[in-house]
């Protein structure tokens, strides 16, 4: 009885730390609007998507920065769950890309978490935006949470480029950003 207690906790043990899954999410939107007003939002203010986005209460630069052309490391961000950092990994405004991790507020069950967003110009007037998220679960319950993760992450990140779509386009945030604000100011 006992060894097979212990066979059993072996096996677990392993499955904790070899069991992983890799998330992939990936948007693509049109909007209208130039790549390079696209890309003063998304690139050049990259450490103020609390202005448009829903899923930050807060953000702002952060840490020494690594990057030529930055004057910081990451966004520091407030979300429903905590403090979260984005460290930019690659910042290319000529070709309108921008790359990062997380580097802090990965969930527990996440090993780590990666962004990747693009602008390509359609024309003087529309831009396409790709955006490709990649999540890493770790251990047995990040593998066995994986569907409801997903189904999670796939919803914020088809709100998040739509509010950022909206705010390019109108000029203002997106209604659920603005009753977001009014729910936190109550």
């Amino acid at each position: 009885m006992l060894i097979t207690i212990l066979v059993i906790v072996g096996v677990l043990v392993m499955l904790n730390v070899i069991v992983k899954r890799d998330l992939h999410f990936e948007e693509e939107v049109l909007i209208n609007k130039g790549i390079d007003e696209s890309w003063e939002v998304l690139g050049n203010q990259f450490t103020e998507a609390h202005l448009w986005s829903t899923n930050f209460k807060s953000s702002r630069p952060g840490g020494k920065p690594k990057l030529n052309g930055l004057d910081y490391l990451h966004r520091e961000t407030m979300t429903e769950k905590g403090e979260n950092f984005q460290e930019l990994d690659e910042f290319d405004p000529d070709n309108y890309k921008l790359s990062y991790h997380v580097s802090k507020g990965v969930p527990g069950i996440a090993k780590s978490a990666l962004g990747d967003w693009s602008l390509s110009k359609l024309s003087n007037e529309q831009t396409r935006l790709n955006v490709h998220f990649i999540l890493e679960t770790k251990g047995l319950l990040g593998f066995v949470m994986s569907p409801i993760i997903s189904s999670k992450i796939s919803n914020a990140s088809t709100e998040i480029t739509e509010e950022l779509k909206y705010y390019l386009e109108n000029g203002k945030p997106h209604l659920r950003k603005l009753e977001s604000n009014n729910n936190n100011n109550n």
